[in-house]
């Protein structure tokens, strides 16, 4: 999941995590005059809010934290992280996987949809075959559920259905995979394997009346640039939610989510970096804040699609020498850990080989004389218009490769959905990113990323040796062996600098006391209907 959100210290020894953009939790809008009244704290309504318009309402297209929040509690799929940051069964009661590791067979739970009919194995396949039609244009489809045998058929256009997925009965699906991936099941826990009724056929869900899932709550009202309300789905086949409602407004301004929440118009609000020392100074917020760890990495996109020099690695060492990374971790940011290298904590043991990415304005000198420009034209810095630590982290990068590079670089805001796209379709020069882990292993922060045919390439860097590194290590049993293959893929990738590392994820939450029962797997927010108010 990439895409610019913030960050907090972690606990059972991870340092990294992410920040505003998941949670998007805590505020209420002043111009809809949605949970503007005190005494609406009263409510059996959680108030948590965004910080836009949601990207998508499909499943099958939602690529940003702050959309995955929302969508989580409306749509489900197979299986699911749990608080203990476990795969467990969520529309799938069980599965068993055959021998060679390759063929999946879930069963499914007795379970319905928001409209009232019941959840079938064909519409688990109708699902994601779905997320392959030109129609709904998904740009993750490839990347989560690729490995499913016929989807490169699908994917082209060579296909009708996707042939790797076998309805046995209503109850029991049956998935084949190119090879044994160890990895498999965590990509089905990502928003794009939700399933959704069959008969929406190949229609992108644009409104909140085809928005039509399994989760504990379901679409209510959507007031574009206003609000969105979700209610408890009453015939939910698992735990109903103790909640009524959840009421998302959107709000923008920061500043904004962090007096409503001090109001008591909230209950939820994340904390941006540049307010840590209020909130930690204030004793009542103090003792609000919770503290919620996360696997995330913060870092600048260095397009050779878009900005030449950026083909050459000795410019891309340069740039990443002439950053000060500390500084924007420990000043501009107030303590967020900066990474020391790509994978964060908990994601992989060891170390990876590298030299390059230590703050050395003399060596960057020097390695942008070992390159093929001699002299680098202006480039254009992209970050998220509503992140306000996104503005100062730009800030700094633009002041460092000036005073160390003579690099005039050119920061500029952009609307969220329009940097996604920006992105997405190769034409972003450079970048503030963050990618967020979908799910606990190293494949998700190389291959899924950086290898040359990978869907999430954006900007198509490519190297022979960490594609071969990568693909070894995906499908290696031993794992011993699969670990010294990424860390091995991981201290190349650093020595090209194929993406330049900024700083791990540091997320802080305030907390309304009459909340209890929200529960959080170290990819995200759980579903909200555990949650308890007082």
């Amino acid at each position: 999941m990439g895409g610019f959100v913030t960050m907090k210290e972690m606990k059972n020894g991870w340092a990294a995590v992410v920040f505003a953009g998941l949670l998007a939790l805590g505020c209420s809008s002043n111009n809809s005059g949605f949970s503007q009244r005190k005494n609406s704290g009263t409510s059996n309504r959680l108030r948590v809010c965004l910080p836009n318009d949601p990207t998508t309402l499909d499943p099958a297209k939602v690529q940003d934290i702050d959309t995955m929040s929302l969508l989580s509690n409306v749509y489900e799929g197979l299986v699911a992280y749990d608080e203990n940051n476990k795969i467990v069964g969520v529309l799938a009661s069980d599965w068993k996987v055959s021998s060679d590791g390759k063929v999946y067979t879930f069963k499914l739970k007795p379970a319905k949809f928001h409209d009232g009919t019941p959840v079938t194995a064909a519409d688990v396949k109708e699902s994601w075959t779905r997320a392959f039609a030109k129609s709904i244009n998904s740009p993750i489809a490839d990347t989560y559920l690729g490995d499913i045998v016929g989807a490169k058929e699908l994917a082209k256009g060579t296909a009708t259905e996707l042939s790797g997925v076998k309805v046995v009965d209503d109850s029991t699906v049956q998935v084949t995979i190119d090879k044994a991936r160890p990895y498999f099941l965590g990509k089905l826990t990502y928003a794009c394997c939700s399933v959704v009724p069959g008969k929406l056929g190949a229609n992108e869900i644009k409104g909140i009346e085809s928005a039509i899932g399994t989760g504990p709550f379901r679409f209510d009202k959507f007031e574009l640039g206003q609000r969105i309300l979700l209610t408890r789905f009453g015939n939910y086949h698992g735990d109903k939610a103790a909640i009524e409602a959840v009421e998302r407004p959107i709000v923008k301004d920061s500043a904004t989510r962090l007096v409503l929440f001090q109001n008591g118009q909230t209950d939820l609000c994340t904390v941006e970096k540049q307010d840590w020392n209020k909130v930690q100074t204030d004793p009542k917020m103090k003792s609000q804040l919770t503290v919620i760890p996360r696997p995330a990495i913060y870092y600048l996109l260095p397009s050779g699609r878009a900005y030449a020099p950026f083909k050459d690695a000795h410019v891309r060492r340069a740039v990443m020498q002439a950053i000060d990374r500390n500084r924007i971790a420990t000043e501009i940011l107030k303590g967020a850990p900066v990474a020391n290298r790509w994978l964060p904590s908990g994601i992989l043991d060891g170390k990876p080989s590298h030299e390059s990415l230590a703050f050395e304005p003399a060596a960057a000198k020097k390695e942008l004389a070992l390159s093929s420009f001699k002299s680098l034209p202006p480039l254009e810095l992209d970050f998220r218009a509503d992140n306000t630590d996104a503005k100062y982290v730009a800030e700094q990068i633009t002041h460092d490769l000036k005073e160390n590079l003579g690099l005039t670089v050119q920061p500029k805001a952009i609307e969220w959905g329009a940097l996604l796209k920006m992105r997405n379709n190769g034409e972003m020069q450079s970048g503030i990113m963050s990618w967020f882990g979908d799910y606990l292993d190293a494949q998700n922060f190389l291959s899924m990323l950086m290898t040359s045919t990978a869907p999430a390439n954006y900007d198509k860097w490519s190297d022979a040796e960490f594609d071969r590194l990568c693909a070894a290590a995906d499908v290696e049993g031993d794992s011993a062996k699969r670990r010294d293959l990424y860390l091995e893929a991981e201290g190349l990738m650093l020595d090209k600098a194929a993406r330049i590392p900024l700083y791990y994820g540091v997320d802080g939450v305030l907390v309304n006391p009459r909340v209890s029962g929200v529960r959080y797997s170290l990819i995200g927010q759980l579903p909200d209907n555990k949650v308890v108010l007082k």
